[in-house]
């Protein structure tokens, strides 16, 4: 049971999931029937409308980092895809896909780990795709679209704040989403011994759309340092 911004909708949704989760050091599967309930946002945002579907799905994530929750290279990929269809009055047919990739390189002039070679730091590079296909009016529950923004998408923008702009000016979620990241991760040095900080550049671009002609990316540039907790990166 969920209650949450879908752009400038407030949305409830419910969601029921049964299937099968193999996590592994490098690999994890996930296969599993899902039913969504969940309002669909419109233009007009005091007549919410509630759409339901069924899908069946799967998603595989492959990570092949020299270290967590810190690497320094490396790569991972996780790739989902479903289909199913739409409930009630009106059944309509749809697939979905969401596919996601980083990969870090670092930059030194050699493979030692000295500490000349990690001063010159390393690139993050980030991308994410995903599409929902299905008939032009098919009424879709919001859970199965796409939204992006925020600190782990595009930052500079709030959480979940990309997506389709309606004729009055209000967002809601879309049918096909793209981002974008580089980065350039350089670890802070004090008196010539590396600290758990490192300062950062970094570009990101995202969109989403209901039609790939649609697509017009928003765009974050800035700067910022970051902490090596004890809970993960901060």
């Amino acid at each position: 049971l969920q209650r949450q911004q879908v752009g400038s909708f407030d949305a409830r949704s419910q969601s029921l999931r049964l299937g099968r989760s193999q996590l592994g050091q490098r690999i994890d599967r996930n296969y599993y029937l899902q039913y969504d309930r969940a309002d669909t946002a419109t233009s007009d945002a005091t007549v919410p409308t509630v759409a339901a579907a069924l899908s069946a799905n799967f998603a595989l994530t492959r990570r092949n980092f020299d270290s967590l929750p810190f690497p320094s290279s490396g790569w991972g990929a996780g790739l989902e895809f479903g289909g199913g269809t739409t409930l009630g009055g009106q059944r309509d047919p749809f697939g979905r896909v969401l596919a996601r990739w980083q990969a870090f390189y670092p930059l030194g002039r050699g493979g030692d780990a000295t500490t000349a070679n990690l001063r010159a730091g390393r690139l993050a590079l980030r991308a994410e795709a995903g599409a929902v296909l299905a008939r032009e009016g098919a009424a879709l529950p919001s859970t199965q679209l796409f939204l992006t923004g925020g600190d782990n998408s595009v930052r500079g923008y709030a959480y979940r704040d990309i997506g389709v702009v309606l004729a009055d000016g209000q967002t809601t979620a879309g049918r096909y989403l793209a981002v974008g990241s580089v980065e350039w991760q350089r670890p802070i040095a004090i008196n010539g011994q590396l600290t758990d900080w490192e300062s950062t550049l970094f570009i990101d671009a995202g969109a989403v759309a209901n039609r790939p002609a649609d697509l017009r990316a928003k765009v974050g540039l800035g700067a910022g340092v970051r902490w090596k907790s004890p809970v993960g990166p901060l």
